[in-house]
């Protein structure tokens, strides 16, 4: 028996415009959505990421690691969930962990769209978050580092109930790997300086370094990367698929991790 992931992150549904936008933290988002990204994020690599995850790569378990936006409008969400509800009514479990764009603002209506958003995208398998899905083979612990912050910074901010929480799942006596899913890396990276960084999460890298956790899947660097030992454990960074049109099909088999990168339209990078 063997266990297969699609992970995928940073979308980023291109930034619209509103006028309350003018007094907060949309207003950068919007200008670096239209003047830095522009047309090097291509949303029609989500659709065709979605059909591949469906006509070829067939996952059993989809994982989502944020930034489904830009500054978390409520019609950006919509336009996302529009491009990735094959994927919903498809039945595939979703694992989402929202990124700091998602929870770009603390905007009423921001927050009221984010909150349909993940309601609709989840509905196969609704967690809240920090929670565990389990599989036959894997456990997955889902966690939300994701906050406002001020226009300077793009951190997260682990809390210690989160840590806590990671802890308490890593010192089970399951011999289930346990797979963290997150926005943020887990392990120190030369592209998250001070302001990407992840606030609070020593206490979990110490248990990703020490194998407590054996793999986790984040986002937020758009750049992909990985970290992994001899047996594919350790950490994945998706990368932005609309980006750099990547995803990462990770299968599990023998106790052993394998990645394989591929193209939205399925074939190898």
């Amino acid at each position: 028996m063997s266990t297969k992931i699609v992970l995928f992150s940073d979308i980023h549904e291109h930034a619209v415009f509103s006028p309350r936008a003018l007094l907060d933290k949309r207003l950068f988002g919007l200008l670096n959505s239209t003047f830095c990204r522009g047309g090097s994020y291509r949303m029609e690599r989500t659709d065709a990421a979605v059909r591949t995850i469906l006509n070829d790569l067939k996952p059993d378990v989809i994982v989502f690691s944020g930034d489904a936006v830009s500054t978390s409008d409520p019609r950006e969400f919509d336009s996302a969930l529009n491009r990735l509800r094959p994927l919903v009514d498809s039945g595939i479990p979703i694992l989402f962990s929202p990124g700091n764009h998602d929870r770009y603002v603390r905007d009423r209506t921001c927050r009221e769209g984010f909150e349909r958003f993940r309601i609709a995208l989840t509905r196969s398998c609704p967690l809240e978050w920090p929670a565990v899905y389990e599989t036959e083979e894997l456990r997955f612990a889902v966690i939300d580092c994701a906050r406002p912050f001020n226009p300077v910074l793009s951190c997260g901010q682990m809390s210690p109930e989160t840590a806590s929480f990671l802890e308490s799942e890593a010192a089970k006596s399951d011999p289930r790997p346990l797979v963290c899913v997150g926005h943020f890396p887990l392990r120190n990276n030369a592209l998250l300086e001070f302001r990407h960084r992840l606030i609070g999460s020593a206490r979990a890298t110490a248990l990703l370094e020490n194998g407590s956790i054996a793999l986790s899947l984040a986002g937020h660097v758009h750049l992909p990367s990985q970290s992994l030992d001899a047996r594919g454990r350790g950490e994945i960074i998706a990368g932005s698929l609309t980006k750099w049109d990547i995803l990462r099909e990770i299968t599990f088999d023998g106790g052993v991790f394998t990645v394989r990168d591929l193209a939205s339209d399925g074939t190898p990078r």
